[in-house]
């Protein structure tokens, strides 16, 4: 018995597990102690791994964790959710469409879990409602507790990180907001713009911002960059009726059924492509009035 238990080479410092591969071990770390690993750590700027705080220290040498690809940097880590990665590239690429939230707070309705399983259980029982990232607990790995008494009241995240032009949310625009802006005739997509860009229930979407004049501003690689009003009101209108008419095209039976006329169902579409292919001027004019006044008017 004592020989089994000898020709393991790597054992689990949190609990009794044991391996005859690293990778094994580093892999059961990540899957089952990620919480207990990480918040121990401190990484200070002169890129020592020093732990500061004498509270964290482990003393048994046994705990300690030698190979340094356990070891974490703080070189690659996303500064609104904590997420770290291996290279400057992917941090960037997740940087442009970052959720803001910690791992194990839905982003949906911004309710946090203590563990993945159930964040995992709760999305996929597709019931909980859209509410804005200001109802968030700061994004922290700090934060993440082991035990079952997380608040989700506690650690508001009061510092709003706006998403960029591109990457707004739009999973609180329901399939019934969808079904009444659809058949909103010249409406449509300022409608659509207004609920996607301009709702006030969720800031973190108010990505565009009027100056004066024909000018205004918007987020692109969390820089604000000055935009002509005419040329960014073009750019909505045909970014956003194509966006429509492929939820046209991706529900078509699910909407047939609720329109129950076939003709008027088309006449939607053609609505769509005609503003889109700028077939009509007047119309396309018209709708374009409206968006540069939407953007005009709207106060944050």
């Amino acid at each position: 018995m004592t020989q089994n238990n000898a020709s393991y080479m790597h054992k689990c410092t949190f609990c009794e597990y044991q391996t005859k591969r690293k990778f094994d071990l580093k892999r059961h770390h990540n899957a089952k102690h990620q919480n207990e690993i990480y918040p121990i750590l401190k990484i200070v700027d002169d890129g020592e791994n020093v732990i500061s705080n004498k509270e964290n220290v482990i003393s048994n040498k046994e705990n300690v964790i030698s190979n340094k690809e356990n070891v974490i940097s703080n070189k690659y880590i996303c500064k609104t959710c904590n997420k770290f990665y291996k290279t400057k590239k992917y941090l960037l690429n997740h940087e442009q469409n970052c959720k803001m939230v910690d791992i194990l707070t839905c982003p949906r309705c911004m309710i946090s879990f203590t563990n993945r399983h159930n964040k995992n259980r709760h999305i996929k029982s597709n019931k909980c409602q859209a509410r804005s990232i200001i109802h968030a607990r700061t994004p922290n790995v700090q934060n993440i507790t082991n035990n079952n008494t997380i608040n989700n009241n506690l650690n508001i995240n009061n510092n709003l990180n706006i998403n960029n032009f591109g990457y707004e949310r739009t999973d609180h625009i329901s399939k019934l907001d969808f079904y009444n802006i659809l058949i909103s005739g010249i409406n449509t997509l300022p409608l659509y713009i207004q609920m996607k860009h301009f709702n006030k229930d969720f800031p973190e979407n108010n990505n565009i911002a009027f100056t004066n004049d024909n000018k205004c501003k918007v987020l692109e690689n969390n820089l604000w960059k000055e935009k002509d009003i005419g040329i960014l009101s073009s750019k909505l209108i045909h970014e956003n009726s194509q966006v429509l008419l492929l939820y046209c095209e991706d529900n078509e039976v699910e909407l047939s059924n609720i329109i129950q006329n076939d003709e008027i169902f088309e006449h939607v579409k053609d609505k769509l492509f005609i503003i889109y292919n700028k077939a009509d001027s007047k119309k396309y004019n018209e709708v374009l009035s409206k968006i540069k006044d939407l953007v005009k008017n709207y106060k944050t």
